[in-house]
């Protein structure tokens, strides 16, 4: 908890700072967003409108893409690893602009070299900086935040490159920009298989599925 209030804090001072936050983060189903400037995101189920408020300046967002693939009546998904871009914007739309997969192949070449676009709303191409951050064996649950202040004291290509402050040594810091994620992790299977059927819906079962949820 208190590393995680540190890192809020710290990136209050570094991102400026404004009244109204006016730069619209929009997202599709194919990416899933973690953390936005300090902050954990918490994905909206079935919202076709997913796009989140950001504050004028520098961005830092920690995201992954989500693939999905048919093979007779089983479906499974592709996870890349956690990138994590930096980026200026004020007062604009902004998109993350990765390419569709139409095969696991194209996945995993896509999550060996990350290749993609951050765009404004005219389509225009946005410059930035990316990098990944390291975490490999099983996993059944990250902290990114504690995970983006270990990178942020680092001098990769996305870091804040913040001042290290810790109350105890911590026993490993790691430097790389790479990292390897283990596929056996089970964490969010279950969320992308109610995104990936809803998704293949028609919009009366829509409403009626996400009745269904509300009433819980």
């Amino acid at each position: 908890m208190r590393i995680k209030l540190f890192l809020a804090s710290v990136l209050s001072g570094v991102l400026p700072f404004a009244a109204h936050a006016d730069v619209t983060l929009h997202l599709n189903h194919g990416i899933e967003l973690l953390a936005f400037n300090g902050q954990e995101y918490q994905s909206k189920m079935f919202d076709n409108d997913n796009h989140v408020v950001l504050t004028d300046g520098t961005q830092q967002l920690a995201f992954r893409s989500i693939a999905s693939f048919e093979k007779g009546k089983d479906v499974s998904f592709q996870k890349s690893d956690v990138i994590v871009v930096k980026f200026d914007a004020s007062g604009k739309d902004v998109y993350l602009d990765l390419p569709e997969f139409k095969s696991k192949r194209e996945a995993v070449a896509f999550n060996k070299n990350p290749n993609f676009q951050i765009l404004d709303g005219d389509k225009n191409a946005i410059a930035f900086e990316q990098g990944k951050l390291i975490k490999s064996g099983f996993q059944l649950s990250r902290d990114y935040l504690a995970e983006l202040q270990r990178y942020n004291e680092t001098d990769q290509p996305a870091s804040l490159q913040l001042i290290a402050v810790y109350e105890t040594k911590p026993k490993h810091e790691p430097r790389s920009s790479t990292v390897v994620v283990n596929e056996t992790s089970i964490t969010n299977e279950v969320e992308y298989q109610l995104h990936y059927w809803y998704e293949k819906a028609d919009e009366a079962t829509k409403e009626k599925f996400k009745a269904f949820v509300n009433a819980g």
